[in-house]
C-alpha cells in the first residue's frame, strides 16, 4: 500500500482533503459555543438545524448535477463560493465588526455548497480508483482525515475564542489552495454523454428527473440495506459525545483515581476527554499499521470481526464505570473501527453504478446525518429509560448491523449487486 501508486488525481485530492479538513476542524466544532455566547442557545439551535438542512439540500443538488455535468464543475463552483463565504465571515467577525446574524446567513450558504461538493469529491475518488487499490485509497483517506481533525481540533481549542478572525481567514486560505490546485491540476474524471437535443430540454426535465433518480436509488435493495447498517454504525459512534458522555458526567461527578497504581484523578467529563483522545491517537498511529498486518486476510472476515469489536466496545461504554474497563473498551471499539471502515467504504464504491455515483453518495450522506440525529434521540430517551434498556439497544443495533453485513457479503448477494445497480437510472 503506497500513496505514490495511486493516480495523480487521487494523490492531489487526498492532500487537499487533509488541508481543508485541518482548517475546518479548527473552526466547525466551536461554532455552536461561539454563537451561543452571542445569541443564546435557542437561536443557536435554530441556526444549527438550518445549517444541517442547507447541507442536505446541497448534497442532493450537487449529487444530481455532478452525475449530469461532471465532478469538476461542481467542485470548482462550490469551492469558489465557499472561499468567498469565509472571506465575508472573517470580515464580519473581525476586530472591527461583529454581525452574528449575517454570519449565520453566510454559514447557510457555505454549508449548502460544502454539501454540494461532498458527493462530487466522493464520486471522483471512485472514478479514479479501481477494485485493486480502492481499499488502500480509503485507508489513507480515513487516516489523513483523522489526522487533520486532530490537528485542527487542537488548534481551534486554543485559538478559536480569541482568534476566530484569523482562523476564518485560515479556512479561506485552505479553500483557495484547494480551488487553485483543482482548477490547474485535476482533470474531469467523469465524461457525460449528452446530446444537443437533451441539452435543450434539460432545464425542463432536471427537477422531474432528479426526483425519479433518487426514488430509484432508494429502490436498490442492497444499497438500502447497506445504508441502514451504516446509519446504525454512525448512530452508535455518535453516542460517545451524546448519551455516553452525559452518562459519564452524571455517574462520575467527582474526580477519582483512574487506576490504582497512578495518582492521576478524573471525573466523568475528564474521562470522556481521555476516551476521545485515545480514539484519535489510536486512529492516527495505527491505521496504516493495522491495514498492513491484515492485508492478506479475507475482507469479509475483517469486516465482520471489526464490527463485533466495534459494537462490543460501545456496548461496554454504555454501562460500565471502571476507568480501566472503559479505556480497554475504547481500544476494542477503535480497533473495530480501523478494521471495518476501509472494507465498508470499498463495498460502497463497488456497489454504486458508474453513471450515478454522486447521486448514490448524496443519499448515503443523508443517511449518515440521520444516524447522528438518531444518536441525539438517545439523550431524550435516557431521561426516562434505565441504562439496561439503552445498553440492550446498543446490542440490538450491533446484531442487526452484523446480520446485514453478513448477508451483503455472501457470495450470491455480491454477484447480484452490480447487476442490480447497473439497472438504476437506466
Amino acid at each position: 500500500m503506497n500513496l505514490f501508486t495511486f493516480s495523480r488525481t487521487i494523490q492531489i485530492r487526498l492532500v487537499l482533503q487533509f488541508i481543508t479538513t485541518t482548517a475546518n476542524a479548527a473552526v466547525t466544532p466551536y461554532l455552536v459555543v461561539f454563537f451561543s455566547s452571542l445569541l443564546g442557545t435557542v437561536v443557536t439551535g435554530f441556526m444549527f438545524l438550518s445549517v444541517m438542512a442547507a447541507n442536505i439540500a446541497g448534497s442532493f443538488t450537487g449529487g444530481y448535477v455532478s452525475d449530469k455535468k461532471g465532478r469538476k464543475p461542481v467542485i470548482v463552483c462550490s469551492e469558489a463560493i465557499v472561499l468567498g463565504g469565509f472571506l465575508f465571515v472573517a470580515a464580519v467577525n473581525s476586530p472591527w465588526l461583529s454581525l452574528p446574524y449575517f454570519t449565520f446567513a453566510l454559514f447557510v450558504v457555505i454549508h449548502f455548497f460544502l454539501g454540494s461538493a461532498t458527493p462530487a469529491y466522493q464520486a471522483m475518488i471512485i472514478d479514479e480508483s479501481n477494485k485493486e487499490n480502492r481499499k488502500a485509497v480509503y485507508t489513507f483517506s480515513y487516516w489523513l482525515q483523522n489526522l487533520g481533525i486532530s490537528i485542527g481540533g487542537i488548534t481551534g481549542a486554543f485559538l478559536f475564542m480569541d482568534h476566530h478572525f484569523l482562523l476564518f481567514l485560515g479556512v479561506a486560505t485552505a479553500t483557495m489552495i484547494s480551488l487553485v490546485m483543482t482548477v490547474i491540476f485535476i482533470k474531469e474524471s467523469f465524461l457525460t454523454e449528452t446530446t444537443s437535443e437533451e441539452k435543450k430540454t434539460a432545464p425542463l426535465k432536471d427537477l422531474d428527473s432528479g426526483v425519479k433518480i433518487y426514488l430509484k436509488v432508494l429502490r436498490h435493495k442492497t444499497f438500502a440495506l447497506f445504508t441502514l447498517a451504516n446509519l446504525l454504525i454512525v448512530a452508535t459512534e455518535e453516542q460517545l459525545t451524546n448519551y455516553i458522555g452525559l452518562r459519564l458526567a452524571a455517574d462520575i461527578p467527582v474526580a477519582r483515581q483512574l487506576v490504582p497504581f497512578l495518582p492521576f484523578q478524573a471525573d466523568g467529563i475528564n474521562l470522556l476527554g481521555i476516551l476521545k483522545a485515545e480514539n484519535t491517537v489510536l486512529v492516527v498511529c495505527l491505521t496504516v499499521f493495522v491495514s498492513y498486518l491484515l492485508r492478506k486476510l479475507d475482507d469479509r472476515f475483517v469486516l465482520l470481526g471489526g464490527l463485533v469489536l466495534y459494537f462490543l466496545g460501545y456496548t461496554i461504554l454504555s454501562f460500565h464505570h471502571s476507568a480501566i474497563v472503559l479505556i480497554s473498551a475504547m481500544f476494542f471499539a477503535t480497533l473495530g473501527e480501523l478494521l471495518h471502515i476501509p472494507v465498508k467504504q470499498t463495498m460502497l464504491a463497488n456497489m454504486v453504478p458508474d453513471h450515478a455515483r454522486s447521486t448514490y453518495m448524496a443519499v448515503f450522506g443523508l443517511m449518515t446525518i440521520l444516524g447522528a440525529v438518531i444518536a441525539g434521540l438517545f439523550i431524550f430517551l435516557s431521561s426516562f429509560l434505565p441504562t439496561t434498556v439503552l445498553t440492550f439497544a446498543f446490542i440490538l443495533m450491533g446484531t442487526i448491523t452484523i446480520a446485514i453485513f453478513s448477508r451483503l457479503t455472501g457470495r450470491k448477494t455480491l454477484e447480484k449487486t452490480r447487476t442490480t445497480a447497473s439497472q438504476i437510472g437506466s
